[in-house]
């Protein structure tokens, strides 16, 4: 009786624990990385299989790295998702994503002729989040770690990093690939914290997360208008006036208002990156309690890590599980692992005094390059 309540439970177990491995998982994002037989898109590692259906390409081995990918499989007992149909298509600069590129370019242009993050009100009169900086430690260390975590087929001459003198922990990537860091998370978080970070602001920009979500955003509207204007025409009021309300809400765009499953997103794909480059992905969860320390209590608009987003244990508990699912078994090692963590670096004072010049409506392009 006793051998047949145990085979019984072992059978109820066994069931229990195929049904969690057989649950249909699907990915929305991007072939990111190739690494041996598998495929790395939404932070995930992915196999096809022969019996997978592939539609966009001829086969998943002939998919071009950076192409939109769409993943729908089962994911096995170590965490990789097998895959039954992957769709692809090739990622193109589509009409809104080039108004928001063109918006991007205008707020970064006004930032770099004044030297600071600014916005200007009503009256004419400007007010700063902190000045820039393209040179010095801070810049040199931040630089470093982008270029590091950025996917391979990201066209590094396009990307434009900015250091803001600023004492709170903030970073954003725009759609033009120009990214701001301010250093007061340069100065408290180690390498491995920052690139998760960096990598999260990055993944925002590479997953088009402003582009998906242009419809609940003002910034769509004025990035239209800097559109049909053009950057050349500067000079035209009219033209004044939308660059300074592009650059109002490119200001107010730190204050991070994306949905909360494109926070999510970014966080595991940001992780990927990190994890890519050979920093320490594990310090993940333990990350998001240090930004809940720091702005657990403040109002909403204040604060870059809640905004629409889960909370910061929910956060915490999301990493746990990509790190259980991709990271943990170790089958697929970091693409890069060169990088020994150090401590925070010393701020620099040196105001900027030349920057890359923005680009156009240009997408970084798939490049061969790696990191």
């Amino acid at each position: 009786m006793h051998r047949f309540l145990l085979a019984a439970l072992l059978l109820t177990i066994s069931a229990a624990s195929a049904r969690a491995t057989s649950s249909v998982v699907k990915l929305d994002g991007y072939l990111e990385f190739r690494k041996g037989e598998y495929m790395i898109v939404d932070g995930q590692r992915v196999k096809a299989m022969p019996s997978t259906q592939v539609s966009g390409s001829k086969s998943a081995a002939t998919i071009p790295v950076g192409y939109a990918m769409k993943v729908k499989g089962t994911r096995d007992a170590q965490g990789t998702v097998l895959a039954s149909e992957i769709t692809t298509k090739q990622n193109l600069v589509e009409g809104s994503e080039a108004q928001l590129i063109a918006g991007s370019n205008l707020a970064e242009s006004t930032w770099v002729k004044a030297g600071a993050i600014v916005e200007t009100d009503e009256s004419g009169k400007q007010k700063s989040m902190g000045d820039l900086h393209t040179s010095g430690p801070d810049y040199d260390r931040v630089h470093k770690i982008i270029f590091n975590v950025m996917p391979p087929y990201i066209d590094r001459s396009k990307v434009r990093v900015y250091v803001v003198d600023n004492k709170e922990w903030n970073a954003m990537a725009m759609p033009n690939f120009s990214v701001y860091v301010f250093t007061g998370i340069i100065h408290d978080l180690d390498d491995d914290e920052l690139a998760l970070v960096l990598g999260h602001e990055l993944a925002h920009a590479t997953n088009e997360h402003s582009r998906r979500q242009q419809s609940h955003s003002m910034f769509s509207q004025i990035a239209g208008q800097a559109a049909m204007l053009g950057a050349s025409k500067i000079g035209n009021g009219i033209a004044r006036t939308a660059a300074q309300q592009a650059a109002s809400l490119g200001y107010n765009a730190f204050n991070n208002n994306y949905s909360r499953d494109y926070e999510d997103q970014a966080d595991r794909v940001g992780m990927r990156y990190a994890y890519e480059a050979g920093y320490d992905e594990t310090k993940g969860p333990e990350l998001w309690h240090k930004f809940a320390a720091r702005y657990g209590d403040m109002p909403k608009i204040q604060n870059y890590f809640y905004g629409n987003h889960s909370t910061s244990g929910d956060r915490a508990k999301n990493l746990e599980r990509e790190i259980h699912n991709n990271y943990a078994a170790k089958i697929d090692p970091p693409t890069t692992a060169t990088k020994t963590a150090t401590a925070a670096k010393t701020p620099t004072t040196t105001k900027s005094t030349t920057a890359a010049k923005p680009t156009t409506t240009a997408k970084p392009a798939p490049t061969s390059k790696a990191k």
